[in-house]
């Protein structure tokens, strides 16, 4: 999948909104999509879905929404869309579509593949997740996390356990503003994921375990 930088998403949300063809929600119609929609709006379009359509987000879209979820919006210091505990970078996200698995790189906006297969009919027992044209995973290190918690809660696993699954469930709220605001369909999913199974698709390292996994598409 080639690189899509920050100027397309600077360039054109509107635009890009109304050109993909994507079925969208009344409210995101009206009010152009999430170029154009007030966040009280989209908190109020906000839900989970577990029924999707297959029909492949747009890249440009798709990028769009990796940038809502942990993208660069302060240059100066490399300030995210996200807040995170403690500060902490600890947390890549990964998609995985039908021509593989992509990871997402804030610092230029952009996708890198990390593997060629596509591999949503392994990451959950679930067959809606299976059918989802897009799946969001949510990596979070360990060792990024201890160094950003500092000495006094470095020992501390409980502490640690919540930031990793905080800064990804931040991370994920944004994509559901998203996904309100643009007509599409998600919902976050920690229960039927199958971590070891995904760990193993990744050759993740044993610093690295994955907190979340969260389908995205057009909702049906």
């Amino acid at each position: 999948m080639p690189s899509v930088t920050r100027r397309l998403f600077l360039a054109g949300t509107t635009a890009a909104a109304a050109s993909t063809g994507l079925t969208v929600v009344a409210g995101a119609q009206e009010a152009g999509g999430a170029a154009s929609m007030s966040v009280e709006e989209a908190l109020r379009l906000r839900q989970s879905t577990r029924r999707f359509s297959p029909a492949p987000l747009e890249e440009e879209q798709l990028l769009r929404l990796l940038w809502a979820a942990a993208g660069v919006n302060r240059e100066e210091g490399d300030g995210r869309t996200a807040p995170a505990w403690r500060g902490a970078r600890n947390v890549d996200l990964y998609v995985a579509l039908e021509d593989g698995v992509h990871r997402y790189d804030p610092a230029t906006n952009a996708l890198e593949s990390v593997l060629s297969e596509d591999i949503r009919g392994e990451v959950s027992s679930a067959s809606f997740i299976q059918r989802a044209p897009a799946v969001l995973i949510y990596v979070s290190d360990r060792d990024r996390l201890i160094e950003a918690a500092g000495e006094e809660s470095a020992g501390d696993e409980q502490a640690l356990a919540i930031g990793a699954h905080v800064n990804s469930a931040l991370m994920a709220q944004n994509v559901y503003l998203f996904s309100a605001a643009e007509g599409l369909g998600t919902v976050l999913i920690g229960g039927t994921a199958d971590r070891e199974a995904i760990a193993a698709a990744l050759s993740l390292p044993e610093t690295q375990s994955v907190t979340y996994i969260q389908p995205v598409g057009v909702a049906r």
